[in-house]
């Protein structure tokens, strides 16, 4: 795609593939209109999507070509929002792998997924403070949200780089991989798309809503009940219990 998104199809897992080798992977404005396009138009058989990149740099933040240094680059920050809440707002889970840099937009990216896979050359940072800028206040309540408070601080105020290890002891990540972790994160995204979806999607939205201090308790119990009597979980239980040699 001349957005440089590329588009793979592994049985019921779509790999989305940041491809600006020439920008490092630097998120322009049309990258992050194709991106929110791509999470919000995902084909109904897919069950999980896998965000990868082709360089040896996931990202490097906010494409500079894009950027005017001066309050006309909200328009970017209304872009970057936009497709971080369509990949937050994925109907199946999304899991990222990074393995290389990580810059500022990026960052924003690859938290917004579920689950984050780091290879051995992994490194987050965001200089925003650095540059004399606030980040995006949406963005630090969506991190602050997500992330522990003394990750925040390290990532926001002190600009801090985290290597792969301090990223997954710090919860800005899930996983480091042994091996190759594209492989790592192939695997994993196809045993989330073989688990029940309607279960896994539910469970996915309610944690979204306590990430934004809401919550329904009757609502979810109802959900709960529903599924608890579902054909779809009686299925589950039985393929569970056949894999585990249980017999009823």
């Amino acid at each position: 795609m001349t957005t440089g998104l590329g588009i793979r199809r592994h049985g019921d897992v779509l790999e989305v593939v940041l491809d600006r080798a020439e920008r490092r992977n630097a998120l322009s404005r049309a990258l992050l209109v194709e991106l929110r396009r791509v999470f919000t138009d995902l084909p109904d058989d897919v069950r999980a999507v896998l965000l990868t990149s082709a360089d040896r740099v996931f990202c490097a933040g906010a494409d500079f070509a894009d950027l005017t240094g001066t309050s006309d680059d909200l328009d970017y920050d209304r872009d970057l929002e936009d497709a971080c809440t369509a990949v937050c707002s994925s109907p199946v889970p999304v899991v990222a792998v990074v393995d290389g840099a990580c810059v500022g937009a990026g960052v924003e990216l690859a938290t917004s997924c579920d689950v984050r896979i780091l290879g051995p050359r992994a490194w987050f940072r965001v200089p925003a403070v650095e540059l004399g800028l606030l980040y995006n206040p949406q963005s630090i309540r969506r991190v602050h949200a997500t992330l522990p408070r003394t990750t925040v601080t390290r990532l926001l105020v002190l600009a801090e780089r985290f290597d792969a290890g301090d990223a997954v002891r710090s919860g800005l990540a899930t996983h480091t991989a042994d091996g190759d972790p594209r492989e790592h994160g192939l695997a994993l995204a196809e045993r989330i798309a073989g688990l029940p979806h309607e279960a896994l999607s539910a469970t996915r939205e309610l944690l979204r809503g306590l990430d934004g201090g809401e919550y329904d308790d009757a609502a979810w119990q109802t959900t709960r009940i529903r599924l608890m009597d579902s054909t779809a979980r009686h299925e589950a239980v039985a393929a569970a219990s056949e894999r585990h040699g249980v017999r009823s």
